[in-house]
C-alpha cells in the first residue's frame, strides 16, 4: 500500500484564498509536508543560516514548497535542508512570520497564525 501523494501546496493556496477550502487545509498539509529550508552556509558545517526578508515592517523566514522553488533564493543561499513544515515552525525563531515560496508565488504565514499553531501545541 502507498501513501496517497500529498496535496500541492500551489493548489490549496488558491482555493484557500479563494475561499474554497478553510485555511486550515492549508496549513495542515504544511505543517506535514517536507519544505525546503535555503541557508546562505553549507549546513554539513553544522548550521543552518536560513534567509529572511523585511517586506511591509514584517521579517518573514523564507523556505520552499518545492525543489525548483529554491530558485526564488538561489541568489542568497545555495544550500537548502529538507525540513516538516512542523518542524520548521517549531524550530524557527519565534519573532519571524514565514513566507512559502511556491513555484509559482508565494503565501504567507503571520506571525499571530503561527503563535496560535505553538499555542495549540499542533507541533505534536
Amino acid at each position: 500500500m502507498t501513501d496517497a501523494p500529498t496535496p500541492d501546496l500551489a493548489d490549496l493556496a488558491a482555493q484557500a484564498e479563494a475561499g474554497t477550502i478553510a485555511h486550515d487545509d492549508l496549513l495542515d498539509t504544511f505543517l506535514n509536508a517536507t519544505i525546503f529550508v535555503p541557508s546562505t552556509d553549507d549546513p554539513a558545517d553544522g548550521e543552518i543560516s536560513p534567509v529572511t526578508i523585511n517586506f511591509d515592517e514584517t521579517d518573514f523566514l523564507v523556505v520552499a514548497a518545492t525543489e525548483f522553488a529554491l530558485q526564488q533564493t538561489r541568489d542568497v543561499a545555495e544550500f537548502a535542508v529538507p525540513m516538516k513544515g512542523r518542524a520548521i515552525v517549531n524550530a524557527m525563531n519565534q519573532d519571524l512570520a514565514l513566507l512559502v515560496n511556491l513555484d509559482k508565488g508565494a503565501f504567507a504565514l503571520p506571525l499571530a497564525m503561527l503563535n496560535e499553531i505553538r499555542a495549540q501545541n499542533l507541533l505534536g
